[in-house]
């Protein structure tokens, strides 16, 4: 088990506590609770979770997060968001301003891609447009990475993406579905960048790591 950065790194069998702790990704073995999977460590008062590198995106309510359109069948869009099941988006979930469905079907294509929030999670995952932030990303570039390492691309506080975004120039949006939409100049640096995330996250002195990166691609730049 290592703590580096904020962040608590365990591998399987990893001893979690000394005594008995319900919660996911754990498992108790003589009144002692260790990790079943090679992940990130979440702790409370009462309960330990190890969300798993590799899990898939489980949504959330009010989750930022990318998804594709798949397909338009009245009164929803089918939203592709890199989870076992797709998620909907009705036509309430959208703000009109006096925009016809028509016109809608004409902003919102298959293949398109969208920043929207989860609304509700029930029987379906429901999205919406409605929140401040939403959007539709026009161009760009599209990269992924699994969910539970999410928390590493934005960094403590948000140090890491800020360091990203500042140095390379380019627009970042991170999905809590894993999915990244990058805009700008250099986005063939930032998709490098977050395979280097990817890669790395359970190592110690990532921050590090990347802004050297991030300096030596940037000085190639600027000798080119």
């Amino acid at each position: 088990m290592e703590k580096k950065q904020g962040y608590v790194t365990v591998t399987p069998g990893s001893l979690l506590a000394t005594s008995e702790k319900r919660g996911e990704g754990v498992y108790i073995l003589n009144k002692k609770t260790y990790s079943k999977f090679f992940g990130i460590l979440k702790k409370s008062d009462y309960k330990l979770t190890v969300i798993p590198f590799t899990q898939s995106y489980k949504p959330g309510r009010e989750d930022k997060i990318i998804g594709k359109i798949k397909e338009f069948n009245y009164p929803f869009f089918v939203i592709e968001i890199e989870a076992p099941n797709p998620a909907y988006l009705y036509l309430s979930g959208i703000p009109t301003y006096n925009t016809t469905q028509e016109q809608l079907m004409k902003i919102y294509k298959p293949g398109l891609w969208l920043y929207s929030e989860v609304s509700e999670v029930s029987d379906r995952v429901k999205l919406s447009m409605k929140s401040r932030e939403a959007k539709v990303l026009k161009g760009g570039r599209i990269a992924y990475i699994y969910p539970s390492k999410v928390p590493r691309v934005v960094g403590k506080g948000g140090s890491m993406i800020k360091t990203i975004q500042n140095k390379t120039n380019c627009q970042v949006l991170i999905g809590q579905n894993g999915i990244i939409w990058i805009n700008g100049d250099k986005t063939e640096l930032v998709i490098r960048i977050i395979q280097k995330i990817d890669k790395e996250a359970h190592i110690s002195g990532l921050t590090d790591r990347v802004t050297k990166l991030i300096d030596e691609e940037l000085e190639q730049y600027g000798k080119n």
